[in-house]
């Protein structure tokens, strides 16, 4: 692996977060030149074409958690050609589309007159369409494909409402889950039991849906004793990890929300079957979110039962399991904590593969 020879530029929104911190430096032990770019030190001119970029000088000695780590200029104020990498890993988009299209066009250009093609790390960046990166679109790409997601309605939140209130779609029953449709990291993600607490809950969210353009999916809810965090690289799968919630009352397993987190295993036909979502959903470096389905045992109400059910040989079958979700620059504290695995050691080793391929 020659990794002095690979230069990559990681693209992000928002403020330098632990994660990204821990690539940088696992970039600096392998020796590989790994540039942390904010999508608002992305610029061009017209004078000379060019699309530049400065870049963040981040001291990653001896971090920890809880050290405020220095960040200071590129010295050159004229930035640094985007056509000077050779790998281009776009970790988030959010709202930067803007700056991820000149990029784009930058590199397209770039092609046709040099004959030059970096690698760009996720393929649905060179969609240019956001719409793709959304949760709903997701569901869609992913059940015209073959593979199982949760029964999904996508509309206005008063749509959804009045989709339950007559049970006119798809014959849903509650509880029910309603789901942002952005990447959210689960936070936009919202359980009710009754209409009650459906109209309640619609009440609240108006105001995101109507002032920010936020937007929602109804959702079934999987009665379960967790899912499953399968961490993909290209067509590698990393790791497995179970994430479970630890109360009755939290639906959500997520790490970040409390859940339990450990090492799992799954048959090969549904690690397979992550990897296939990953590329369905056009994401090189993805988590992605499986549940097993119509398993009878799992629909009780007591906690002792929910946690400590016999273990049994889980099934094969991809249509047994659904996909909740495929994320984009996954979050990687409680697989590392579960698995043991160096995960930001395994993208930057991936990310430079693919060029020496």
């Amino acid at each position: 692996m020659k990794n002095k020879e690979t230069k990559i530029a990681l693209f992000f929104g928002g403020k330098i977060s632990r994660h990204l911190v821990l690539i940088k430096k696992a970039a600096k032990k392998l020796g590989v030149r790994l540039d942390l770019v904010s999508y608002n030190r992305v610029f061009f001119d017209t004078e000379t074409l060019k699309v530049r970029l400065r870049k963040f000088q981040i001291s990653t000695n001896n971090f920890q958690t809880n050290t405020k780590f220095q960040i200071t200029n590129n010295k050159k104020n004229d930035g640094v050609d985007v056509n000077e990498y050779d790998v281009l890993f776009f970790r988030t988009t959010g709202k930067h589309w803007e700056e991820v299209d000149l990029i784009n066009y930058q590199l397209k250009i770039t092609n046709y007159e040099l004959g030059k093609k970096p690698i760009i790390v996720d393929p649905i960046v060179l969609s240019g369409k956001p719409s793709m990166a959304c949760k709903a679109y997701q569901m869609l790409t992913l059940k015209r494909s073959g593979i199982e997601v949760p029964k999904t309605v996508y509309g206005s939140l008063w749509f959804l409402y009045e989709t339950m209130k007559q049970f006119s779609i798809n014959n849903f029953q509650f509880p029910i889950i309603i789901k942002g449709s952005g990447g959210d990291r689960g936070t936009r993600v919202f359980k009710a039991d009754n209409l009650e607490e459906m109209e309640k809950l619609v009440r609240e969210l108006r105001k995101s849906e109507t002032e920010e353009g936020k937007r929602y999916m109804l959702q079934e809810f999987i009665p379960n004793n967790g899912d499953y965090r399968v961490l993909v690289l290209g067509k590698k799968v990393l790791g497995v990890m179970k994430r479970s919630s630890q109360s009755l009352e939290e639906f959500k397993n997520n790490y970040s929300v409390g859940g339990k987190v450990e090492l799992a295993t799954l048959p090969q036909n549904i690690l397979d079957l992550a990897v296939r979502a990953a590329e369905v959903c056009g994401l090189a470096v993805a988590g992605v979110d499986v549940m097993v389905k119509n398993n009878s045992k799992l629909r009780i109400t007591n906690y002792e039962l929910k946690n400590n059910l016999e273990k049994e040989k889980m099934s094969d079958d991809p249509k047994d399991y659904v996909v909740l979700e495929v994320n984009k620059g996954p979050q990687f504290k409680g697989f590392m904590q579960a698995t043991g695995i160096n995960v930001p050691e395994e993208i930057v080793k991936f990310l430079v593969s693919l060029k020496n391929d």
